[in-house]
């Protein structure tokens, strides 16, 4: 692998566990250590400032890679530019994270899969939204021809219909 000046040797993570801001239930976090050529350790990094080289699908296996060698709460093994585990120095973090904010990661999920669950809520959510949206302009303004607020309106009210059809089974569909 060639050393280069701007690109560190390996990186890792470490993940902790601290009250969320808001809520103050646990969250995991991760920040990112680098491993530069010349021996020395730098904290606290940004994984995409260091790693990213342009190709997102290189990144994605360096960004697996690192979270797979992650304990649930811990320091993780150093792991290079190709996403191999290699040998590094075993010092941790002088100043701990403490209230400081890392990355949130949740254990063992990818982070790149969808929340079929969250979707669904979110279509709901925009569903509703315009529809109600959509009858209210349309109520207040009156039918179509008084102007563009109508207009509006029934446009509104066709989104969060078509939005809210996607819930119905495909076996009570007539399209």
């Amino acid at each position: 692998m060639p050393e280069t000046a701007d690109q560190p040797v390996a990186v890792r993570a470490t993940a902790f566990i601290r009250p969320s801001r808001w809520r103050h239930r646990p969250v995991r976090l991760v920040t990112y250590d680098a491993y530069w050529a010349d021996g020395r350790l730098d904290f606290d990094v940004d994984l995409s400032t260091m790693m990213y080289r342009g190709f997102p699908a290189d990144f994605a296996a360096i960004d697996e890679s690192v979270h797979a060698h992650c304990p649930e709460v811990g320091t993780g093994r150093w792991v290079d530019d190709f996403g191999r585990v290699v040998e590094g120095p075993s010092e941790i973090n002088p100043n701990p994270p403490g209230n400081r904010g890392g990355e949130r990661r949740k254990y063992g999920v990818s982070r790149y899969e969808s929340n079929p669950k969250a979707n669904r809520a979110w279509r709901l959510g925009r569903g509703v939204a315009g529809l109600g949206l959509g009858l209210g302009v349309f109520l207040t303004t009156g039918p179509i021809s008084d102007g563009i607020a109508g207009f509006v309106g029934v446009i509104f009210c066709a989104g969060g219909l078509a939005s809210l059809a996607g819930f119905i089974p495909g076996k009570h569909r007539w399209w």
